[in-house]
This record gives C-alpha cells, sequence and structure tokens, in this order.
C-alpha cells in the first residue's frame, strides 16, 4: 500500500453521482507534451484529497480511499479524430464499468478530451482540471486549493447562512416548492439498458448577439440562461421530440457559501420546475429566480444527501433502472457552464472553430440533459441522451433549429 493512501469522508451527495460520468473535448487548442501533462495532474492529485482527483470513488460508501499516486489521472495519445465527436465514446471505455474507471486524459492531435466519474464533482472540478491540463492554472500554486481546502462538506455551513440568517426564506421556500414537479403516474415499461448519446450545435456569435438585444428590448432583466433554456425547449418539440412539462434546473448552491469557499465536489442542485409545454423566458427566470431566493437549492442538497444516506443504511447503491417507459417523454435537464475559461486564456490554434463540449450522463433513460458553454461570445450546447430511447436525428434537428433561428422560436 502507498504511503500516502488513507480514507477520507466524501459528501453524500458525491455517493449520489458517483454511477455517471463527465467527458469533456476541447480543441484546436496547442497542448504541451504528454509528460508535462502528466505532471501538471500528478501535482494536482498530490495535492490532497480536497483537488479531488487522488479520490477513488464509490457507490456504495462515503468513505473514499485517498492514494495520489494510485488513482491519478491516465495520460495517452491517439491518433487525431476525423471528427472531434469521435472521442465522445472510445473502445478502452468498456473495460470497466463506469463507476470504476479511472479518470483519464487522452491526447489527439490538437483535441484533449478528459473523463471522470461525477462523483469525483461538476463543473467546478472539470473546469479546474482542464486550466491544469492546459497550463492557465498552475497547480503548485497552493493559493490555487485554498478556495477548496475547509473542513466538512459545506452543506450545513450553506443551511446554517440561509435559513438561520433569514428565517423568512423558509416561508418562501414553501411558496417556491408549489412550483415544484409532482410525482409522474405510472407507465408502461419496456426493458432497458443505458445507451448513451450525444449531439452537438454551436450558434454563432452574432446569433447569440441578436438573442441579447431581443432580451435587453423584450424581457429585460431576464437571465440568458433563461433565454437559452427556453429557446431549447421550444426547438426540441419543434423536431418533434416529445417533452415532458417537468424540467429540472441546475444552481451552483456555492452562491449560498462563505466568500472564498469554494469546494470542488458536487455542489450543483438540480430542482424540477413545472414548465409547461412552451415555457417563456420569463416563465424560466421567476421559477429560478424565486427558487434562489428562497434557499431552495440548498434544501435540495440536503435533502438529496439525506436521501442516499438512508439508501446506504439500507443497502441501496443506486443501480441504473432496467426499463423504461414505451411511449418517452424526454425530462429536460439544463445546465450552464457559462464563459469558458474562467482562469487565463485557452491556447486555441486557429486551424478550426473552437470546440469545447461537455456530456454529463443522462440521469434516466428519459433524461436528456443540454449542456452549453461560451466560448468567445459563441455558445456550443451538448445534448446528452440515450439513443435507445431517442432518435439521435431528431436531437441533433432540434439543437440546429436552437442555432440558427433562435427568435424564430421565441413568443
Amino acid at each position: 500500500m502507498s504511503a500516502d493512501r488513507s480514507t477520507v469522508r466524501v459528501s453524500h451527495l458525491d455517493v449520489m453521482h458517483s454511477r455517471t460520468r463527465i467527458t469533456s473535448i476541447i480543441g484546436p487548442v496547442r497542448l504541451p507534451d504528454d509528460h508535462v501533462i502528466a505532471d501538471r495532474l500528478r501535482v494536482m492529485a498530490a495535492a490532497g484529497p480536497h483537488a479531488r482527483l487522488g479520490l477513488r470513488p464509490s457507490t456504495r460508501s462515503n468513505r473514499w480511499e485517498f492514494d495520489a499516486d494510485a488513482h491519478r489521472p491516465t495520460v495517452t495519445r491517439i491518433d487525431p479524430p476525423a471528427s472531434p465527436l469521435d472521442l465522445y465514446d472510445l473502445p478502452t471505455d468498456t473495460d470497466l464499468p463506469a463507476d470504476r474507471r479511472p479518470t483519464s486524459v487522452v491526447l489527439a492531435g490538437d483535441y484533449v478530451r478528459t473523463d471522470h466519474n461525477h462523483g469525483l464533482g461538476e463543473v467546478a472540478l472539470a473546469l479546474t482540471m482542464h486550466g491544469v491540463i492546459l497550463g492557465t492554472i498552475d497547480p503548485s500554486d497552493t493559493a490555487v486549493w485554498q478556495p477548496s481546502r475547509r473542513r466538512g462538506n459545506g452543506i450545513g455551513t450553506a443551511v446554517a447562512r440561509t435559513y438561520g440568517s433569514d428565517p423568512r426564506r423558509a416561508w418562501a421556500l414553501r411558496s417556491s416548492l408549489r412550483r415544484a414537479a409532482a410525482s409522474p403516474a405510472s407507465v408502461p415499461e419496456i426493458p432497458w439498458a443505458p445507451a448513451r448519446a450525444a449531439s452537438v450545435s454551436t450558434m454563432p456569435t452574432s446569433t447569440v448577439a441578436g438573442l441579447r438585444v431581443w432580451r435587453d428590448e423584450r424581457d429585460p432583466g431576464t437571465s440568458m440562461f433563461a433565454v437559452f433554456a427556453s429557446v431549447l425547449h421550444r426547438s426540441l418539440t419543434a423536431a418533434g421530440v416529445p417533452i415532458d412539462p417537468t424540467a429540472t434546473v441546475t444552481l451552483d448552491a456555492r452562491r449560498y457559501l462563505p466568500k472564498g469557499r469554494v469546494p470542488l465536489g458536487n455542489f450543483v442542485s438540480g430542482l424540477e420546475f413545472d414548465l409547461g409545454d412552451a415555457p417563456t423566458p420569463a416563465t424560466i427566470h421567476r421559477a429560478t429566480a424565486d427558487a434562489m431566493s428562497s434557499g431552495r437549492p440548498v434544501a435540495n442538497l440536503a435533502l438529496n444527501a439525506t436521501r442516499t444516506r438512508l439508501g446506504l443504511r439500507a443497502g441501496s447503491d443506486g443501480t441504473h433502472p432496467t426499463a423504461r417507459s414505451r411511449e418517452p417523454r424526454a425530462r429536460l435537464l439544463f445546465s450552464s457552464i457559462g464563459a469558458v475559461p474562467r482562469h487565463g486564456t485557452i491556447p486555441w490554434l486557429g486551424t478550426a472553430d473552437p470546440f469545447y463540449v461537455a456530456h454529463n450522463d443522462p440521469t434516466g433513460p428519459n433524461g436528456i440533459t443540454l449542456t452549453w458553454a461560451i466560448v468567445g461570445g459563441a455558445v456550443t450546447t451538448t445534448a446528452s441522451f440515450h439513443g435507445n430511447t431517442f432518435d439521435r436525428a431528431a436531437i441533433q434537428d432540434g439543437l440546429d433549429r436552437a442555432a440558427s433561428d433562435p427568435l424564430g422560436l421565441l413568443p
């Protein structure tokens, strides 16, 4: 056993997410030599459990093994792809179950592909790891890790700050929960197994600018997140994808923590809302704004952590569903990475349009996760879904409609 091996207690939110993966593809970029990338990731892993890369996720316990040498990311190089999306699924991905695969970095020509267990973290971890790989973040700088170097998982702190500082939020929470979706009715089912797939489309900078002008003139004060979510909801409907009125919006709960505390583990809350058949940007904005002001993201984190803890005590390991509805309706999940990078400048080569996509495994057979990133003013959206539930061509058609004519989809 390595001298640096130990076990550490992680959040039950990390356990909850430990059966799914996050896969990112970036390029074309100027990449350092393989050994330089491997050394940078070694330094990041050695920074400690709060840097996450030295942890070995488990679906059965919140006591995870930490070994900076044994569990640091693997770095390999393969031939350049015909298309960057060809890097999405690689043959080596089937060597181990998704929850047991180590973090991997694959270099392919001028593109880099990262794949990690969602239990290690979400957007905050992925962007940090990408910055370390590309040289925009120095992993040897101890100040880099200071915001994540705190005792505890942060949930208790967030709850105390949110509801202890203003008890009226508890009443506001009741009002916000009335907008939450009701439990779905039972439907006929057929056998099913995961078959993850992805589609990608980019909205040009000029189109994004036009969308901002529309927002400023028609709906000032409405977030661009709500605008993009409304456009995507409507575009998939227009493409013939059956959409469930219940959708999930991810909100980063780190805003409820003290300034300077930024855990790299899972701290994003997925809130369900009944958005109806064709939600406007204002509808989505009001629902999310009310939820944030009431502290609902914090309450949801605490609830999910408790559910997972109780599930572990009952012997559950959160296995995937084995059946899906015969006539599935897509449960959309909206997630924004925001502008990238958050630190420094990505060394784009300029030989092709920047490609920065992130795939989050959908939460179930009917899930379609829509993740977008803003790069140089353009918006690239990735739809993550199961190819044996929804038609890839219809999903791609929906994304392309949103990217090419978003204004034509809005009321």
